[in-house]
C-alpha cells in the first residue's frame, strides 16, 4: 500500500510537470508563491493531497522557467558590445566556416543582467579552441531568440531548454588569458577523442557517426545525413543513449564480479551481485559523462541507480516503477527538461514497451520475433509525437531497424568502446574486418537504401491537439497488454492522426504566409486550386537554405503535393538563396524570376489567375537593364478578398514610377521592399497605393536595423500599421470577401509561455 502511495505521489507530480509546458503564460513570482503555500497546506489533506502534488509539480516547472528567462539578456540591450573573460564549455561546435561555442563568463561582470551561459557564433577563428580554455572575448550581445513558424523547429524553446542566456557574435579583439584552464578536462578528453576519430577513419559520414556515438559530438553530421537519419527513424540509434549505457553497464558489471571477485574473501557482507552492481553503475557514470551528460543518459543513470539500489537492497522493482522514478529524478533535476523534444521521444519509447510488454510472459519467441515487435510496438506508440514533433510517417523505420538495432548493439558500439579503450591506452588498431567504421559503413548503405524507398516517409499535415491527444490514447489502447477489450477502438482513435484533413482555404480566399526567414524573404501564398511562392529565403543557392527542408510540410498543410508557381524576385541571397530546392518542387514552365537562366523573365503586364485572385506583375518593363534589387519582380495580387502588394527589392525610383502608373484601389498588405530598407519605402509608394497594413520580413533585433527609423515615422506619418517578422514571428494573412484582411502571427498562434506576444496580433 505504501509503494503504490508513492507511486501515485510521483505520478501526480510528473504530469503536472508535463502539463505546465503548456501554459499559454508565466504566473507572477506572488501568484507561484501564493499557489505554493495552498498546495503545501493542501496536502496536509488527505482527500487533496494528490491534486496538491501535481499542482507542485506545475509550479516546479513554472518557477524554474521564471527563474531562468529573467536571467536572458534583455531585448532593450540587444547588440551592445561588450568585453569579457570567462571559460568555453563544453564542445566547440564547427559549422562550415564558423565554430559555435558556450563560453561562460566570470562572475561580477554585466551586472544585474549577467549572463551565464552565452552561445558564441566566431565566424573563422584564429585559435584552437578548447574546452575549459580561459578567453577574453569582444561579443556582440543578443537575447536567445529563434525564427517562429508553423510546424517548424522552436529554436527559442530549444535555447530554453538548454539554459542559454544569450546570444554573441565576436565583435572585435579575442584572445586567450594565460593559457590557463578553468576545469573542463573531461570535455577536453572528449574533444582530442572526437579529432583523433575523425583522423583515423576514412569515410567522413562514418566518421561523424562514430564521434556521435562515442562523445556525443555531432557537429560532423550534416544536414542530409541528419535527414536520411530521420527519414529512417534510426536518429535515436546514433546519439547515446539509455541503450549504450546500459550495454557499458552490463558488461563492465560482468568484468567487476571477475576481477574483483577476491575482494569478497576480505570484505564482509560484499557478494558478487554487489561488485557487479557498484562497477556497472560506476562505469556508466563514466561513459555518461563521457557524452556530457545528454538527457538521454541522464534517464538512464537515473533507472540503474533505481534497478541497482532494488538489487542491492535485494527488493523487487517492476520495470514500470525504475521508469517512474528516473522520470521524476529528471524532472527535479531539470524541471526545464521537458522542453526538449528528445525529453518525450526518450521516455515515451521506453513507456511504450514497458506497456507493451510488462504484462506478457517471455514465451519461447525468439529474438528476432521480439525485435520485430518492439519496432511495431515504438512505430505505434511514437506515431502521435512524430506526426506532432516532425510532421512525418515513418514506415521505412520498421525495416530500417530491425538491421540498424542488432547492427549497432552487437556489433558498432562494443567494437567502438574497444576502440576508445585501446586510444586511450596506445594500444594497436583492430582488424579492419571487425573495426567499427566497417560495421557503420555496411548501417550507411542499409540506411540509405530504405530512405531511397517512396513509401518509406510520409509527410503528414499534423492535426490539432485534440486530434494528438485522441491519437495517442489510441496508441497506448490498441497495445495494451493481453485480454485489453476493445483494440480497434484505439485504430478508430488514430485514424484522424493518419488521415488528416488538409487545411481549408474556402472559395474565393486566399491565404499567405510572410515566413519568419530570418535575413530574407519567402512568401508561401494558398489559393483552393494552387500553392505559390514569393521568393525563396535565405541560402547559398546549392541547397543549403532556410526552405529545402520545410518546404514539403507547409505543401502538406494545405494538400498540395507541388508548388503551382514560383517567383524569384532578383538575385540576392536572402531572396533566391533556396531556389535549388524550390525548383525541384517546381513545374519549370512557371517560374519567374528577374535572374539570367532561372525559368522565365517577369515583365510588366504578365498575369495568371488562381481561385478568383490575379496575380499580375507591375515590374520590371521589358528592355530595362540590370539594376539589382531595382528589376526585382514586383507581384501584385487582387481578388474578392482584397489586394497584397510585393515588392522584393526596389528602390524608391522604382516605387516612384509604379505609384504614377497605377491607378486600382487601395491595397490592403504591402510587404516592403529588402524588409524595410531606407533606400524604399517611399512616400511616393505609401501615396499611390495607400496600404493598409505594411510587413516586414526581418530577423529579430537585425544588425542593419530594419525597418529603418526614416521608414517607420513615414509608415506612423501615413497611418500605415507595421508588423515585422523577427518580433511576431511568421505571418499569416487572409483575404476574404466580405471581412475585413485578417493578420495574425505565430506569437498569438501558438502562444507559449517562452514566446511573448507583445503588440503582435
Amino acid at each position: 500500500m505504501r509503494r503504490s502511495a508513492g507511486a501515485r505521489i510521483l505520478l501526480l507530480f510528473a504530469a503536472g510537470c508535463l502539463l505546465a509546458v503548456w501554459s499559454p503564460a508565466l504566473p507572477e513570482w506572488s501568484l507561484l508563491g501564493l499557489l505554493s503555500a495552498l498546495a503545501l497546506a493542501a496536502t496536509l489533506w488527505r482527500p487533496t493531497r494528490l491534486p496538491a502534488v501535481a499542482v507542485l509539480g506545475a509550479i516546479w516547472v513554472l518557477s524554474g522557467a521564471r527563474l531562468q528567462i529573467e536571467k536572458q539578456w534583455p531585448p532593450d540591450r540587444a547588440g551592445e558590445i561588450h568585453v569579457l573573460t570567462g571559460t568555453i564549455i563544453d564542445l566547440p561546435r564547427p559549422r562550415d566556416e564558423s565554430v559555435r561555442l558556450l563560453f561562460r563568463p566570470d562572475p561580477g561582470q554585466l551586472l544585474p543582467a549577467a549572463p551565464r551561459r552565452i552561445q558564441v557564433d566566431w565566424y573563422r577563428p584564429n585559435a584552437h579552441l578548447e574546452p575549459g580554455a580561459r578567453w577574453r572575448l569582444s561579443l556582440r550581445l543578443l537575447p536567445p531568440t529563434g525564427r517562429d513558424n508553423p510546424g517548424g523547429f522552436d529554436y527559442r524553446r530549444y535555447l530554453l531548454s538548454q539554459r542559454i542566456d544569450a546570444r554573441a557574435t565576436l565583435a572585435g579583439s579575442a584572445g586567450p588569458i594565460d593559457r590557463s584552464f578553468g576545469g573542463g578536462w573531461i570535455d577536453r578528453l572528449r574533444q582530442r577523442l572526437s579529432v583523433v576519430i575523425q583522423a583515423e577513419t576514412d569515410r567522413l559520414d562514418a566518421a561523424a557517426l562514430k564521434r556521435a556515438l562515442s562523445v556525443a559530438d555531432r557537429s560532423a553530421i550534416d544536414d542530409a545525413l541528419a535527414e536520411r537519419l530521420r527519414h529512417t527513424g534510426t536518429s535515436h540509434l546514433l546519439a547515446i543513449s539509455g541503450l549504450h549505457v546500459g550495454m557499458v553497464a552490463g558488461v563492465a558489471g560482468l568484468v567487476s564480479a571477475i576481477v574483483f571477485s577476491p575482494l569478497l574473501l576480505v570484505i564482509p557482507g560484499l557478494d558478487r551481485r554487489r561488485v557487479a552492481l557498484i562497477g556497472g553503475l560506476a562505469a556508466a557514470i563514466g561513459y555518461a559523462a563521457l557524452a556530457g551528460f545528454t538527457l538521454p543518459t541522464q534517464r538512464a543513470l537515473v533507472m540503474l541507480a533505481a534497478v541497482a539500489a532494488a538489487l542491492g537492497l535485494r527488493r523487487a522493482m517492476a520495470p514500470a516503477q525504475a521508469l517512474l522514478i528516473a522520470l521524476a529524478g529528471v524532472l527535479v533535476y531539470d524541471p526545464l527538461a521537458p522542453l526538449s523534444a528528445g525529453f518525450w521521444l526518450s521516455f515515451s519509447a521506453v513507456a511504450v514497451l514497458v506497456w507493451s510488454f510488462a504484462w506478457r510472459s517471455p514465451g519461447r519467441r525468439g529474438w528476432l520475433s521480439g525485435l520485430l515487435r518492439a519496432q511495431v510496438v515504438v512505430l505505434v506508440g511514437l506515431l502521435p509525437l512524430n506526426a506532432g514533433l516532425f510532421g512525418q510517417l515513418v514506415p521505412g523505420a520498421l525495416l530500417a531497424n530491425l538491421v540498424a538495432i542488432p547492427l549497432v548493439g552487437l556489433w558498432v558500439l562494443p567494437v567502438l568502446l574497444l576502440e576508445i579503450v585501446t586510444l586511450l591506452a596506445g594500444l594497436p588498431e583492430l582488424p579492419a574486418l571487425i573495426d567499427a567504421e566497417t560495421g557503420l559503413v555496411l548501417l550507411l548503405g542499409w540506411i540509405e537504401w530504405v530512405d531511397a524507398r517512396a513509401w518509406s516517409q510520409w509527410s503528414i499535415a499534423a492535426g490539432g491537439p485534440l486530434a494528438l491527444a485522441a491519437a495517442a490514447f489510441g496508441g497506448w489502447w490498441l497495445l495494451g497488454p493481453p485480454g485489453w477489450p476493445a483494440r480497434s477502438l484505439g485504430a478508430a482513435l488514430m485514424l484522424p492522426l493518419l488521415l488528416p484533413r488538409p487545411e481549408a482555404v474556402g472559395s474565393d480566399e486566399l491565404t499567405a504566409w510572410v515566413l519568419d526567414a530570418g535575413d530574407g524573404l519567402a512568401v508561401l501564398m494558398v489559393t483552393p486550386d494552387h500553392a505559390m511562392l514569393y521568393d525563396t529565403g535565405p541560402g547559398d543557392g546549392a541547397g543549403q537554405d532556410f526552405i529545402g527542408t520545410r518546404l514539403n510540410d507547409w505543401l502538406a498543410r494545405y494538400g498540395h503535393a507541388q508548388l503551382g508557381h514560383v517567383v524569384i524576385s532578383h538575385r540576392h541571397r536572402g531572396h533566391s538563396g533556396g531556389q535549388v530546392s524550390v525548383l525541384a518542387l517546381s513545374r519549370p514552365d512557371r517560374v519567374y524570376s528577374a535572374i539570367d537562366g532561372v525559368g522565365r523573365p517577369c515583365r510588366a503586364g504578365m498575369l495568371w489567375t488562381s481561385g478568383g485572385y490575379r496575380f499580375e506583375f507591375l515590374h520590371p518593363t521589358a528592355g530595362l537593364p540590370d539594376l539589382g534589387g531595382g528589376s526585382s519582380c514586383v507581384l501584385l495580387v487582387s481578388g474578392p478578398g482584397g489586394r497584397m502588394l510585393l515588392t522584393g527589392g526596389i528602390d524608391r525610383a522604382v516605387e516612384a514610377r509604379l505609384a504614377r502608373a497605377y491607378d486600382g484601389p487601395p491595397v490592403d498588405v504591402v510587404v516592403l521592399s529588402s524588409g524595410g530598407h531606407r533606400r524604399g519605402t517611399s512616400a511616393a509608394l505609401l501615396r499611390g497605393f495607400s496600404p493598409v497594413m505594411a510587413l516586414a520580413a526581418v530577423p529579430a533585433h537585425d544588425r542593419y536595423q530594419r525597418p529603418h527609423d526614416a521608414v517607420r515615422q513615414r509608415l506612423e506619418d501615413f497611418g500605415v500599421g507595421l508588423l515585422t517578422t523577427g518580433q511576431c514571428g511568421a505571418l499569416r494573412i487572409r483575404l476574404t470577401p466580405d471581412q475585413s484582411t485578417e493578420i495574425r502571427s505565430m506569437a498569438t498562434l501558438n502562444r507559449r509561455f517562452w514566446r511573448p506576444a507583445g503588440q503582435c496580433p
